[in-house]
């Protein structure tokens, strides 16, 4: 851990270096408007599969303590809402193609995957799902028993915990809660409480789909259908805030069934809009690659001994680092994660440092970017917070355009206040 921090300082002062290859970008993508609502598009007119994400503004910011798990609960209905005699998921997979859903900070999307020629018959399934979701009390019953059993399985991932202690600590609104929701909250849930959730916020004008793939005349009119058959009206607007995080780096616990400990710590974030953001890729990038610099493959984050990730589903956003204590002693390396940070606003990265991270940086960007399904996401969910309609490629011209004084000043703005979630084994006698 020391040899990774004196490389990385002995980095920082690397003198200039050749500017760095132009970055690889997806194809130019478009926005057409559908009335009240917006579809982004990256076309690619000889993809054999294509994807689809419907995104509804109706995510964990508008939850309450009370009610967590409400957006979850909704989506589990309505994919199991009957369409053509079956739930719908069931229906779609019948006809070859999946569907997904995913709850985060600012919004419930849909993914929709299928072979391009099928794609757009199968939007029509969907939209009336979503138009007239079932909310019985057997629907209720059966996507409350697989939330709980979901949750379940998070309870038993360290990481997750951790980034969840995290944001629970650091948001002021329903963004910090369980995507999920818990046992207490679900069960206290009716189908009136879903009912008004869904009134209050599946409107066609909180809706935004993004396209990666062939798109057909047909596929764009499923998809305007498909916001036109919600409610219309404007879109109620959410408090989004965070707490700010002290100056003392306030530690929380919690004790899981794990055989070591594991660290979070969790940072404040620029938003994808903001000026910052190409240079906190770049420190993502580095803080989580520093540390594993022996490495000649991807390591998942089990086996890593630290790692990034930027959260950005969420306003503010965040940054949180990990420290897996089955690899390296925890207390050894948060000090060192600590020591890295606090170098990296003292002094900006040599030239051929910030070359060396900005061109990891954007690799790791292409390859969280790889599938149908990511590149979908971050289309919408970029475009959405004010990257504009080309919105992936704009995120890799933010990164290219960072500097080393960025890097420095973004590290100087971000990483000096921190939280510390700590997830500890539980202890047994004798211990």
């Amino acid at each position: 851990m020391r040899g990774a921090l004196a490389a990385l300082a002995l980095l920082c002062l690397m003198g200039a270096a050749p500017a760095p290859p132009p970055i690889a970008r997806y194809p130019t993508a478009l926005a057409t408007d559908l009335g009240a609502t917006k579809l982004v598009v990256e076309s690619d007119a000889d993809s054999a599969i294509s994807g689809v994400q419907i995104f509804v503004a109706a995510g964990l910011d508008r939850e309450s303590a009370s009610n967590n798990g409400i957006a979850a609960l909704v989506a589990e209905c309505v994919i199991r809402t009957p369409v053509n005699g079956m739930p719908l998921r069931d229906a779609i997979a019948a006809a070859g193609g999946s569907l997904t859903y995913t709850v985060d900070g600012r919004s419930v999307h849909y993914y929709l995957e299928a072979r391009s020629e099928h794609l757009a018959a199968l939007v029509d399934p969907v939209a009336q799902a979503l138009a007239n979701p079932d909310f019985s009390v057997p629907t209720i019953a059966a996507g409350r028993a697989s939330l709980i059993a979901r949750q379940t399985e998070f309870e038993s991932n360290p990481l997750s915990v951790g980034i969840q202690m995290f944001r629970r600590s650091y948001y002021a609104t329903g963004a910090g809660q369980p995507a999920l929701g818990n046992s207490a909250t679900l069960a206290q849930l009716s189908s009136r409480d879903l009912g008004a959730f869904y009134r209050a916020n599946y409107k066609r004008r909180a809706v935004l789909s993004s396209v990666v793939g062939s798109v057909t005349p047909e596929l764009s009119d499923g998809l305007k259908r498909l916001a036109g058959g919600l409610a219309d009206g404007p879109v109620a607007p959410v408090q989004e805030r965070a707490r700010p995080i002290p100056a003392s780096a306030p530690r929380i616990v919690a004790h899981r069934d794990v055989s070591a400990p594991w660290v979070v710590v969790g940072f404040a974030a620029p938003a994808p809009s903001s000026r910052d953001f190409g240079a906190m890729l770049v420190l993502e990038t580095l803080l989580s690659g520093a540390f594993e610099r022996n490495s000649t493959t991807t390591l998942g984050f089990l086996e890593r001994s630290i790692g990034a990730f930027y959260l950005y589903d969420s306003t503010p956003a965040s940054l949180v680092v990990y420290v897996n204590g089955s690899q390296v002693d925890p207390s050894l390396a948060l000090r060192e994660l600590l020591l890295v940070s606090r170098s990296l606003s003292q002094r900006p990265l040599g030239a051929d440092t910030l070359r060396h991270f900005k061109a990891a940086a954007q690799g790791q960007f292409l390859a969280d970017s790889v599938n149908l399904s990511d590149r979908a996401y971050l289309l919408g969910a970029f475009s959405s917070q004010g990257l504009g309609d080309d919105s992936i490629n704009s995120a890799l011209d933010a990164l290219q355009r960072t500097t080393a004084a960025d890097v420095q000043r973004v590290a100087k703005a971000y990483l000096q206040r921190y939280i510390v979630a700590l997830v500890l084994p539980r202890q047994t006698p004798g211990q």
